[in-house]
């Protein structure tokens, strides 16, 4: 399927309901510029899945770990536990490497308005686990710097990120981003879709991801979360033949 149709496709849909609202954040690959709250946690963990040709690669558990330093700052950790199985090899477990951040909320007009964040991201090989080694992590210490936007427009609320990322080695250096809809079925429900996009620095080599997710909230401090997804194109990698995502998303 031709990845602008499929977009427009996802938004035409989603944008028939009478109520939709921006959903970006776990367990979507497109972020938002929400923040927990000052002196806030939030802590998601997930059971992933990622299967392409010959190897199915499975997160358990997805450790993100986010705190707010006041209303607008939020500081995360993130880190995998990884199970990869490879056709004809033994399985091979480890840590993938980490991720460092800060996000920024710099443009708030209030609820229903457009609000905007930044988010620079370093990841590195976690220490002391030798995940670069192990085939989990990239050697080295790159960076990304995301940029994210929310605004609710009445018929239809969109929130968009759009990074580039810096790699050791230059020449791997690239652009992602991503737009996700969400429509809220009932109060603590809702369903979510996003096509979110990677690619070279040239763009001439793209993967497009679709993913649709939902989230119910089964407490004031708990909400579930379940997404599926797959490739609908990729010359940047192995294709991705199916991904998911079990998760449990923790507020304190």
């Amino acid at each position: 399927m031709n990845r602008q149709y499929a977009l427009i496709a996802l938004v035409s849909s989603l944008a028939a309901a009478v109520h939709l609202c921006a959903q970006g954040g776990p367990p979507m690959l497109t972020d938002d510029p929400g923040t927990p709250g000052a002196n806030k946690w939030e802590l998601n963990e997930g059971w992933t899945t990622l299967r392409t040709p010959g190897s199915t690669l499975t997160g358990l558990p997805e450790l993100d770990l986010n705190y707010g330093i006041g209303d607008r700052i939020e500081v995360t950790y993130f880190v995998n536990y990884d199970d990869l199985s490879t056709s004809g090899e033994n399985s091979r477990w480890g840590l993938s490497g980490s991720e460092f951040a800060v996000k920024w909320r710099f443009y708030d007009t209030g609820e229903g308005g457009a609000q905007m964040s930044v988010y620079p991201q370093v990841n590195s090989p976690t220490p002391w686990t030798h995940s670069d080694r192990r085939g989990f992590a990239e050697s080295g210490i790159s960076y990304e710097l995301p940029v994210e936007y929310e605004k609710d427009f009445k018929i239809v609320s969109v929130n968009l990120d759009l990074g580039h990322s810096f790699e050791t080695d230059h020449r791997m250096d690239g652009w992602f981003g991503g737009i996700c809809i969400g429509r809220q079925i009932s109060k603590g429900w809702d369903i979510d879709g996003e096509v979110h996009i990677e690619a070279d620095n040239g763009a001439s080599h793209v993967e497009a991801i679709m993913n649709l997710a939902t989230r119910i909230d089964i407490s004031e401090n708990y909400t579930l979360m379940f997404l599926v997804g797959r490739d609908l194109s990729n010359t940047l990698g192995p294709t991705s033949s199916f991904m998911s995502y079990v998760g449990l998303q923790i507020r304190i």
